[in-house]
Order: C-alpha cells, then structure tokens, then sequence
C-alpha cells in the first residue's frame, strides 16, 4: 500500500478533531499574510482538503484553486468540497503537480504547507519561477517552516493514536537517513482491537532533507521578499521586478 492510499484511510482518523492548540491549521496567520481575497486563492497540496476548508472558511467570497496530483488525497479533498453546496459554487480542484498545474492568469496568493520537502533542487526552482507569473506585487506564498528534518533512529516511535468505535488507530514512524539528501520515513499503522493488533499497514516515503537556510537562499532575489511571521510560517511575497 502506498502512503498516501494509507494516509487517506487513517490521516483524518488520527488527526481530528483539530487541536487549534497543535495544530498548524487551528493557527494560521491570515492577517499577516495579507492574502488579496479579490483575485482566486491557491491551495499547493491540501492533500484531503482540510486547509481549502480553512481558506475558504476565511475568504468565504474568494475563488479557490486546489491543486492536488494525488488520486486517494484528491478523492477526499472532491468530497469535502461536493457536500458544501457554498464551497462547490467557488473551489476547482486541478488534479496535477503544481509545476503543471493550471492556474488563472493572476491569484491573490497560495499555501504552501508541508510541501517543499518533495521538490528536488531543480523543481523548487521551476516552482518559484511558476508563481511568479501569477503572483501581483505584494501577493503572498504562506509557507510552513517543515522541510522533511525529522529525528532519525533506529527504533519506531509512536507519533499519534485515535479511537473510533471499539478500534484503536496508531501510527508509528521510524526515520532513517539515505542518499541523496533524503530520509526514508517508515510508518507503521495499527488497528488494536480489545488489546490485540487486528491489522497492520506498513509504508514508506522517502522526502528530501531540507534546511531553511538552503530553502530560503533559493527564493529567487528581485522577484520575493522574505518575512518571518513567527516559529511555524514564512511569507514569500511577490516584490515588483528588478528591470534595469
């Protein structure tokens, strides 16, 4: 099984209800972002669609852009929009890569959570080379500060557990450095039933090893500025093209 077959069947399960507390989506800095809510708002990976819900819930008059290439992720993100007759009207979900994904010829500003990490060097170009296409001056990338830096070690360490019904879900993760600036991440997903392991899903996935000093020094200068909102997110925003 895939991780992301195995995220869309346990993710939600383990996640929900959001923790405002711990969760990065109960504390979004919309504020500071300083999105533009008049042109069509982008969603980079919303993976089930729990971020379109939050950036619709804040910009409930803008238009919004999904773009999410993953089939069993997009499946659920097309739910949560189908069941709202509101979001519907106004959410096209675009199922590609962000580097081919269609969008309109302006948008008012994107996230970017927990994305970064799976773009090689030369695709996180061709991304910040893509936005600013669309992107007007003083337009925002919201991004995570998470670039795949994870602990490492040998041993699996439960990262998360969730009940529903008489089952018990755990996910637990081991990660391990391999070549090329990657880690592999093992998760293992567990139904205990009446104290036993009545199934067991093992995946793997193996993101880059990012740094925040190698991410930030990659956003193409003249075309960004860069400010820190606070420990969990940078804006990249649209600065007015350097012509000489």
């Amino acid at each position: 099984m895939k991780d992301h077959e195995a995220w869309a069947e346990f993710g939600d399960t383990l996640r929900l209800p959001i923790d405002p507390a711990t969760d990065y989506v109960g504390g979004i800095p919309w504020e500071a972002a300083g999105f533009k809510p008049d042109l069509p708002l982008v969603d980079i990976g919303p993976g089930s669609g729990l971020t379109t819900l939050a950036l619709a819930e804040q910009f409930p008059d803008s238009e919004l852009i999904a773009v999410e290439p993953d089939a069993w992720m997009r499946s659920m993100l097309m739910m949560r929009v189908a069941e709202r007759p509101e979001l519907r009207e106004r959410t096209t979900v675009v199922p590609n890569s962000i580097l081919d994904a269609w969008m309109p010829e302006q948008i008012g500003g994107a996230l970017l959570f927990n994305v970064i990490y799976f773009l090689g060097g030369r695709a996180r170009q061709a991304f910040w080379d893509r936005m600013a296409q669309v992107l007007p001056e003083g337009a925002p990338i919201l991004m995570s500060r998470a670039y795949g830096v994870v602990e490492t070690g040998e041993e699996m360490v439960k990262s998360a557990s969730a009940t529903m019904g008489r089952n018990t879900y755990e996910r637990w993760r081991q990660t391990v450095p391999v070549k090329d600036g990657r880690v592999e991440i093992t998760n293992t997903y567990r139904t205990v039933r009446d104290g036993e392991i009545v199934r067991e899903v093992t995946t793997r996935i193996a993101p880059f090893s990012l740094d925040e000093e190698l991410v930030v020094s990659e956003v193409p200068i003249g075309k960004y500025s860069i400010e820190e909102i606070d420990e969990k997110y940078l804006v990249i925003r649209r600065a007015s093209d350097i012509r000489r």
